[in-house]
């Protein structure tokens, strides 16, 4: 029994594979010590208040002060405290940012031409920004008229480096006199330069194209320190 609780432990353990760990109180950090064999120390970090959110960043200073003596068990421990650094490293990396929809049309009688009223409907692509990249999805919906089939569904996701990238330009681009009559509303163009992909084009309402094009030359330039660190 005692050993079939410590196997339900340690299932219990890899099943929530790290997720989240920035919201694990002391104890329960404590017990993911104990699962990787320094129960020992549990005790010591609850002490000390060690969190989730804090853990990540203790080094080796921060265990000689907390009482860790054995240079073999601060490596041990360091290699624990690692696992949970990769893990916050993926998690801030795959962190969405902002995320939007691409604006199709004018207005609402520009959508109503170009849809027939709804009956032949356009898929817009979506935009996800990321720590390290920008996600462009483009959907092919297989339909019948207005009506969704159920198979025959096609995309693709462009997943730009922004490492890669070098410049990023707004353009307002505004509706067309005729559709100014109608109520049409001025669009912003957000044109992402790569490398060696061209330019990719984020259309958005207008105010939300200067804003977005912050926030990805904000990331850009992060991740242009990075690697040239």
């Amino acid at each position: 029994n005692k050993q079939q609780t410590t196997n339900n432990k340690k299932t219990k353990m890899s099943e929530y594979n790290l997720m989240g760990f920035d919201q694990w109180t002391a104890n329960e950090l404590a017990d993911y010590l104990t699962n990787k064999g320094l129960g020992e120390y549990s005790e010591m970090f609850q002490q000390n208040n060690i969190t989730g959110e804090v853990a990540p960043r203790l080094t080796d200073n921060d265990l000689k002060e907390m009482g860790v003596l054995k240079i073999g068990d601060r490596h041990r421990l360091m290699q624990a405290l690692e696992t949970v650094k990769r893990a916050k490293n993926l998690q801030t990396r795959e962190a969405i940012i902002w995320e939007g929809t691409e604006v199709l049309y004018f207005s609402c009688f520009d959508w109503a031409c170009s849809t027939m009223c709804g009956c032949c409907p356009a898929d817009p692509s979506t935009y996800k920004l990321r720590s390290h990249h920008l996600e462009i999805k483009n959907v092919d919906q297989c339909r019948v008229g207005p009506v969704q089939c159920c198979c025959g569904h096609t995309y693709e996701i462009d997943n730009v480096n922004l490492s890669k990238v070098q410049d990023v330009d707004v353009q307002g681009v505004p509706p067309s006199c005729f559709h100014q009559c109608c109520l049409g509303t001025t669009q912003e163009h957000v044109h992402v330069q790569t490398v060696s992909e061209g330019v990719k084009t984020l259309k958005l309402k207008k105010d939300d194209g200067q804003l977005v094009a912050r926030k990805i030359k904000n990331q850009v330039e992060t991740m242009q320190r990075m690697e040239r660190s």
